[in-house]
């Protein structure tokens, strides 16, 4: 994998209520844990049809709804993470291009 899409460390502070992760290319990714929960990429959330779509940028700038407390995170293979959030829901894989490519930051997001 290119180091923009190896993680050399992934951090879940409940009380910021972010997940960060640190890329093998030097960038940093930061994303609200609720943005994160809302874009999730799985059937059951997102539709058959919009799996594969990345989700709107402003997701990320969106207030939180629900405050995330005992996420939890586990390898999915060598493609990326799957999340286990507080409401009980688990079947997102969150893949490493696809976090990569969600990024909020002012130099990868849109506008």
């Amino acid at each position: 994998m290119p180091p923009s899409l190896t993680p050399t460390r992934i951090t879940v502070d409940a009380e910021a209520q972010t997940f960060t992760i640190a890329w093998g290319d030097g960038h940093q990714t930061v994303f609200p844990l609720d943005g994160l929960r809302r874009a999730c990429p799985c059937a059951a959330c997102q539709g058959h049809a919009k799996m594969n779509e990345l989700p709107d940028p402003e997701i990320f700038r969106l207030p939180a709804l629900m405050r995330w407390n005992a996420l939890r995170v586990e390898p999915a293979g060598s493609i990326g993470l799957r999340l286990i959030w507080d409401d009980g829901h688990d079947t997102g894989i969150y893949a490493w291009e696809r976090l990569r490519a969600m990024c909020p930051c002012s130099e990868c997001a849109p506008g």
